[in-house]
């Protein structure tokens, strides 16, 4: 069984359920020192999603990586516990249909069977659908086992328009964070608004996790499986081209043979319809289901 990375246990079985909370996390000082780094950093107002690991600069990325977390960290370990943090870095979404943050789940980095990998997603102004915020599938983390990679397809894939309307919309306020499961199917709309908006990712994860990071070998057609450090998100070079190369960092530990999935729409709607039927705490806990 994995051990919580939540002190209060309905926030780990709402996690663990929905694979996706909100809590309120941070002071608004907390929030202004974060934003105003952000606008040191990267002043310029964009078109398209950008994100500080985008750049080539490792030093400057770690630099980034490492006052972010010393803002946040205190506050995190007054509500998770067992946990590390690895690879925070700044989103920035930009303005107009160009800023919109295609559907997908996050990579296997851990082993999910044992440990618990999240995605750390802080606002710095309040979001609304109008402006892009994280709209999540609930549930979709538990749909298969899939490994999840650059280089893999999505079990998803070519039913994007069928999981839209199904996805849970979900506001936040700054100061309020949206801790997701890697494994969870999420997405932003464009940003439709005059002002960009701004926010920060930090990937949490179990803290006796090993790290790893698979890579499809076209030409074996079999997956290797590499040994990663805690900085491996960051090291990317050439970000958008790298990711799809067999990687430079970290140590191969094995080849193994994968048959990558494909959900069906049927198979689709099957899921669906499970995640729709299960009960709600309330209902299990006042015996409406």
């Amino acid at each position: 069984m994995k051990e919580p990375i939540f002190k209060d246990a309905e926030t780990q079985r709402k996690f663990d359920e929905d694979g996706f909370v909100k809590i309120a996390l941070l002071s608004e000082e907390e929030v202004v020192a974060l934003a105003q780094m952000r606008m040191d950093y990267f002043p310029e107002k964009g078109s398209v999603f950008f994100s500080s690991s985008y750049l080539d600069d490792y030093d400057l990325k770690m630099e980034i990586s490492h006052k972010i977390t010393s803002i946040i960290s205190d506050s995190l370990a007054k509500q998770c516990l067992n946990f590390r943090l690895i690879g925070a870095a700044y989103l920035i979404k930009g303005i107009g249909k160009h800023s919109e943050m295609p559907m997908h789940q996050d990579w296997t980095i851990v082993d999910e069977q044992q440990f618990y990998a999240a995605n750390v997603w802080i606002p710095l102004t309040d979001t609304t659908e109008e402006n892009g915020t994280l709209e999540l599938m609930k549930g979709s983390h538990n749909w298969n086992e899939a490994l999840r990679a650059p280089t893999l397809p999505m079990s998803f894939v070519g039913l994007e328009e069928k999981i839209k309307p199904r996805l849970t919309l979900v506001p936040a306020k700054k100061g309020e964070v949206i801790i997701l499961n890697q494994a969870t199917i999420h997405y932003s709309k464009p940003n439709m608004t005059d002002e960009i908006r701004p926010a920060i990712t930090c990937g949490l994860i179990s803290r006796e996790a090993p790290l790893k990071f698979h890579y499809w070998d076209k030409e074996r057609s079999q997956i290797e499986e590499f040994a990663q450090e805690d900085d491996f998100l960051l090291r990317f070079e050439n970000f958008m081209e790298a990711i799809y190369k067999r990687p430079l960092m970290g140590t191969s530990q094995r080849f193994f043979d994968y048959a990558i999935p494909k959900w069906s729409e049927d198979e689709l709607n099957k899921l669906i319809k499970i995640n729709a039927d299960k009960p709600s705490f309330f209902q299990r806990i006042f015996g409406r289901a």
